[in-house]
């Protein structure tokens, strides 16, 4: 993998979080209030997204596994 291929995923895992981070229900969650996703963030998770998406994917099954699984 070329490091020009590394970054074009990089932005578009990106891009993708963006677009997560713009939905209202997500938006006013109480975890994410008060925690803006500016440029300084969108471009650490452009050179580091193997790590952001790690930890995107660790959350996110923790918490389906405390949504369905513990009740």
């Amino acid at each position: 993998m070329s490091i020009l291929n590394y970054f074009f995923i990089g932005v578009g895992f990106t891009f993708i979080m963006d677009l997560l981070l713009g939905i209202e229900e997500i938006k006013n969650h109480p975890k994410v209030i008060g925690k803006p996703f500016d440029w300084g963030q969108r471009i650490m998770c452009v050179i580091i997204w193997p790590l952001c998406l790690l930890i995107f994917l660790l959350y996110f099954i923790l918490e389906i596994i405390r949504k369905y699984l513990i009740r």
